[in-house]
């Protein structure tokens, strides 16, 4: 048959064949003899599975339209395949070649860790932010994601090596929907002097959608529409070269592994640096922290797969807000710094017109304070205290005792820093034993915290 472009032109609509005299089209029972009619310049009708007509030269022009495009698509995934395999075959022409065993010397000539974020997290590889639910884990991880793309220098106010250009990244929500793109729309609205092109190079895989990405690793059976090679080929399709792949959340890659066993967690982790390492960026995994709040849910040996770690704690109950901190960074002592934020909104925010969130940076000093202030024990717990050290219970262990709450407890410790930060105690060390005093004053007139 002819060129599309010239048969659609000749073919066109209904209304261009009635144009030309045809006023008597005839119905044929199937596409075929409608294809064959066609072929002689001749128009019909063929009904469809629900009987309704349809005009055979317009569904003709339609599926040449989309084979084409079938064509150009699978002529861009024969291209991406060939890429690989040109990439493998290289690889292998390198091991043939060059051995890799490097010298002392050599070693001395290793360049230094490359950065995405200054001493935090690596160019490349694995990093895991794990945290209770309603911390906030999305919303930071988003706030990380459109710093680094917008091209800004700094992510809640650690630096950024992107130059201040624009970069590219993939999203892999799995739950995805309204209740993200609200929060991309915040940041948007927060961020009022970033212009929203230099954000092209972001794209979200939205599980709202029931868009999704497995791993075929471990128990997981995946079907192709679902896989890492699609998702590959659809970058691709793009353009697009990720330096930050995000991944929320871990237990969403891989269905049916188990997550408390190690076999499993630690091949599925694995398998995400790899794919880290190999393409050359960054990815990310959100994560849920275990009952007791303080590690990552599930086995023992995720952590030591990751190349950067980090914990998110909330700073009290029902706060909004919360901390960042680092349980680890390959390559450096795990940082003793942390990021505190505030999460606000339209409630938070005079004249923030939308319904979604963003993470706004608490400076050093109110970040102490709310974490203090989220301390605070019991008027019956200080009266005790009090009334235990005007009786001469001096030493931590005494005091314990004498209030009945075992000193090892959180609530005795938030309890006693609470109070010494407050001005209601002085502590000292005497040896081994941690001391405790009466304050000169019993309250600080200036700390809301105590007047409240």
């Amino acid at each position: 048959m002819e060129d599309l472009k010239q048969f659609k032109s000749r073919a066109g609509t209904l209304a261009l064949w009635k144009m030309n005299g045809f006023t008597s089209i005839p119905t044929v029972d199937s596409l075929e003899e409608g294809r064959d009619l066609a072929a002689q310049g001749l128009p019909s009708y063929v009904k469809n599975e629900r009987g309704y007509l349809k005009f055979v030269p317009e569904l003709l022009c339609d599926e040449a339209a989309e084979q084409r495009k079938q064509a150009e698509t699978a002529a861009k995934i024969a291209e991406t395949q060939a890429r690989l395999l040109a990439e493998d075959q290289a690889r292998t022409d390198d091991f043939k070649e060059t051995n890799r065993l490097k010298s002392v010397a050599d070693m001395l000539k290793t360049p230094e860790i490359d950065w995405l974020v200054e001493d935090k997290i690596h160019r490349s590889g694995l990093f895991q932010i794990f945290g209770a639910s309603y911390t906030g884990k999305t919303l930071v991880v988003l706030d990380l994601v459109m710093s680094w793309c917008a091209g800004l220098d700094n992510w809640q106010g650690y630096r950024l090596n992107n130059g201040g250009e624009p970069q590219e990244a993939v999203y892999v929500a799995a739950e995805g929907g309204a209740a993200l793109s609200v929060h991309v729309d915040a940041w948007l609205k927060y961020h009022k002097d970033i212009d929203p092109s230099r954000l092209d190079g972001l794209v979200f895989l939205d599980g709202g959608d029931g868009d999704h990405m497995f791993l075929g690793v471990g128990k997981s059976d995946v079907e192709a529409k679902d896989s890492w090679t699609r998702l590959l080929y659809e970058v691709a399709e793009l353009d697009l070269n990720p330096s930050l792949v995000v991944f929320d959340t871990q237990i969403d890659l891989a269905p049916g592994v188990d997550e408390n066993s190690n076999t499993d967690m630690v091949g599925v982790l694995r398998e995400v640096k790899r794919l880290g390492d190999t393409a050359g960026f960054m990815a990310v995994v959100v994560h849920h922290t275990g009952h007791d709040g303080n590690k990552a849910r599930g086995a023992s040996g995720m952590m030591g797969k990751c190349d950067a770690q980090a914990k998110l704690t909330s700073i009290g109950e029902k706060s909004g807000k919360a901390k960042l901190e680092w349980t680890k960074v390959k390559g450096r002592a795990v940082p003793q710094d942390s990021i505190s934020y505030h999460i606000q909104g339209y409630r938070d925010i005079p004249g923030f017109d939308s319904e979604g969130a963003v993470c706004v940076p608490l400076d050093k000093t109110a970040a102490a304070y709310s974490e203090i202030s989220s301390k605070r024990p019991t008027d019956d717990t200080v009266r005790l205290i009090m009334n235990a050290l005007t009786n001469g219970e001096l030493s931590v262990r005494a005091l314990s005792e004498a209030v009945g709450i075992d000193r090892n407890t959180k609530a005795f410790k938030d309890a006693i820093e609470w109070m010494t930060y407050s001005n209601y105690l002085t502590q000292s060390k005497q040896g081994r034993s941690s001391m405790v005093g009466l304050a000169p004053f019993a309250v600080a007139p200036e700390d809301p915290a105590i007047n409240s």
